[in-house]
């Protein structure tokens, strides 16, 4: 990590990152936490995934409740779901919206059907099929798409090794290439350093059990 890409008063401060996998295999849960970059700190929701409403009570027993709290109170959250774990995380997101609460960013990772209009969104696609026809139901202004097109369960268990195109809206000339690790790691980043530079904002820091 390069010393300028570190803001001075991050103090050692972690991003907490909310995971909602899907219904799969847990080693690869296991697997794609380990891959996250060094200022993440991850939480792995254990409600079932494709519940918004028992997601959206894990959150509140991690955050306290939106509707209890000052909007400048509390930390906006930052989520990743995969699969029908996007199911779960964008329906209790939209909750936690409606009661107060502030969505900094959810990652989508092949959330096809699931509608997350209204959500600060960034989507990550297995192929540039899933990726399109995904646009009319919600997307960042950056998503990502893997590119060759690789099986579901590799954007989630090995994303270093898909290679693909970060993508601005439903731009596709101005396509970078990288890998989903890579994409994730620098929109991370972002909400890092956004979180660091607002000293003011409650940090949560969450154990990962």
């Amino acid at each position: 990590m390069e010393d300028s890409l570190i803001p001075a008063q991050s103090d050692g401060y972690k991003l907490p990152v909310m995971v909602c996998p899907g219904f799969h295999d847990a080693r690869l849960t296991a697997q794609w936490v380990r891959s996250l970059p060094p200022f993440a700190q991850p939480y792995v929701i254990e409600a079932f995934p494709a519940n918004p409403l028992a997601v959206f009570e894990e959150l509140v027993q991690i955050f306290g409740s939106p509707a209890a709290k000052q909007p400048d109170q509390m930390q906006p959250i930052v989520a990743v779901g995969f699969s029908a774990g996007v199911v779960g995380l964008a329906g209790a997101l939209a909750l936690w919206q409606q009661q107060g609460g502030r969505v900094a960013k959810l990652f989508a990772l092949d959330g096809w059907g699931v509608p997350v209009v209204g959500l600060p969104v960034c989507r990550l696609s297995h192929d540039s099929f899933t990726h399109w026809s995904m646009l009319p139901l919600g997307a960042g202004e950056v998503n990502f798409y893997a590119d060759p097109p690789v099986e579901h369960l590799q954007l989630w268990g090995e994303p270093a090794r898909v290679n693909g195109w970060q993508v601005a809206g439903w731009q596709g000339e101005a396509a970078v290439p990288m890998t989903a690790a890579d994409f994730l790691e620098r929109s991370l980043r972002t909400e890092w350093i956004k979180q660091v530079e607002q000293p003011n904002t409650s940090r949560l820091h969450v154990p990962f059990p």
